[in-house]
């Protein structure tokens, strides 16, 4: 068996997940890696945008918020309706030459609709109760291979988002955790990534409201940055991170 060796090109590329509250602006972030930046006159071109493409992945039904995006061909993509379809946009991404010279990114909005959607399918195929343990195994399984099958597509970018859940530990203390189906997918699903990070809101010295990516697990917010190149508050920006961590 031949092995590959690592490349600069397999190198220069992140996968991140980002987990935050419903609302806070996580499929906007699409826009920042255009070139785009949330000002308080609203979203406005910072720098020029990259000829990297973006395919989006949506699973929400719902990319109202970057519609002049789409509209001016910056954003393009596929609605996934079943893990079948997702299945094979993987394909598609993974084997097409095409797609892999035409995309830098993948984003993929949102985890948290797709474990939904696994969860359900899970649910109608193990409909006897005694076979809940294949249930869970299946669904865990299923889940697992389809994040790291995106995460390890060499030729993109690849970024998540989930939404936030509020978990109780054996204490009845409250942390907030991925909003995923499964206990142990909640807690294990942040070290299928490099880069986690925890969208949240906070206020300047006047009282100004702003969003932010905690990037260390400070307050228990589920975040970490193994490329070392992060502050531990960044500015939500996605392709600035990348460029921060890749020495871009």
């Amino acid at each position: 068996m031949a092995l590959n060796p690592i490349t600069q090109e397999s190198a220069d590329r992140i996968c991140a997940l980002v987990i935050g509250k419903y609302g806070l602006g996580k499929t906007s972030l699409l826009r920042t890696m255009l070139g785009q930046e949330y000002t308080s006159g609203g979203w406005k071109q910072v720098s020029d945008p990259p000829e990297e493409k973006v395919c989006v992945l949506s699973a929400e039904s719902g990319l109202l918020a970057v519609r002049d995006l789409v509209k001016a061909g910056l954003v393009e993509g596929y609605e996934i309706g079943s893990q079948q379809e997702f299945k094979e946009a993987y394909q598609l991404l993974a084997t097409t030459q095409e797609m892999k010279d035409r995309y830098g990114w993948i984003f993929i909005d949102s985890l948290t609709e797709i474990s939904a959607r696994c969860d359900q399918v899970m649910r109608e195929k193990y409909s006897d109760r005694s076979k809940s343990f294949n249930r869970w195994d299946d669904y865990y399984a299923t889940i697992q291979l389809t994040v790291k099958g995106f995460r390890d597509l060499k030729d993109y970018s690849v970024v998540f988002t989930c939404l936030e859940t509020i978990n109780k530990d054996e204490s009845n203390r409250r942390y907030p955790a991925p909003d995923v189906v499964g206990r142990g997918l909640k807690e294990k699903l942040p070290s299928f990534f490099d880069e986690v990070f925890y969208m949240q809101t906070t206020t300047d010295d006047d009282g100004n409201e702003y969003r932010v990516f905690y990037t260390q697990p400070i307050n228990e917010y589920p975040a970490k940055d193994r490329s070392g190149k992060l502050n531990t508050i960044e500015k939500p920006n996605l392709l600035y991170i990348k460029n921060k961590i890749l020495g871009g």
